[in-house]
């Protein structure tokens, strides 16, 4: 059976800021999501495009995720935004990661690319992804509308068909707390090094630190051993 991919819609950091700022105010998912399409509807004429639109948003951010290490991770997400942290860009790149397979493969793909040079062209991805997913006409469609989202989040720029990927340094404790347990998470590993923590491809656009003091004196992460070595678990 085919993969379902679900993410056919480009999406834009204002309306999942503005998700967001409704989960904070306490409103319950119906009026989230009618206050949503309104919004949306300012941008988009289709409403079938707005209601597909609403419904990522509110699987991202809303309805319940099927783990409890997603909905836990969530919950630190909301907990820091509220508490003032502003590095939201990384917490919906979080949960895109956490809920679409899809956006797994091509950020992972884009990454394992990254770490040798920063530019790629759009033929090349497509390439790749569809050798992991198939050239079927869902794909060839969401794969734009994948990348628009991630260069709207500001992940990469592109001219003339060529993508450069941005960074950005990540120094906030909490911040970097939520992408490590985010990666665990994924679980595309049974277990990591710290460091490996830093490295992992679908994290391209975030530069951090993976240090002791947060993987051992958090009490973030389960600690184990292998051949000797401390490693996370995931």
């Amino acid at each position: 059976m085919a993969k379902m991919i679900g993410l056919s819609r480009a999406i834009k950091q204002e309306w999942l800021d503005k998700t967001v700022d409704m989960v904070l105010e306490g409103m319950n998912p119906e009026d989230i999501k009618k206050t949503l399409r309104e919004y949306i509807s300012f941008e988009l004429n289709s409403q079938d495009n707005i209601r597909k639109s609403s419904d990522i948003l509110m699987n991202l951010w809303v309805h319940p995720f099927d783990d409890e290490a997603s909905n836990n991770i969530r919950i630190k997400a909301l907990e820091a935004i509220r508490g003032g942290n502003t590095d939201r860009m990384a917490f919906h790149w979080c949960m895109f990661l956490l809920y679409y397979p899809v956006f797994v493969d091509v950020t992972g793909t884009i990454g394992k690319l990254s770490s040798m040079q920063d530019a790629f062209t759009l033929s090349w991805l497509k390439e790749k992804i569809y050798e992991q997913w198939g050239e079927r006409t869902t794909m060839v469609h969401s794969l734009d509308k994948i990348m628009q989202t991630i260069r709207q989040l500001g992940a990469v720029n592109s001219k003339a068909g060529v993508y450069t990927v941005n960074h950005y340094f990540m120094t906030d404790e909490q911040t970097r707390i939520i992408l490590m347990k985010t990666i665990l998470a994924l679980k595309i590993k049974p277990y990591y090094e710290p460091a490996e923590l830093a490295s992992v491809a679908q994290m391209f656009p975030f530069d951090y630190e993976a240090s002791s003091d947060i993987v051992f004196g958090s009490q973030s992460f389960e600690l184990g051993s292998f051949g000797g070595n401390p490693v996370v678990v995931g």
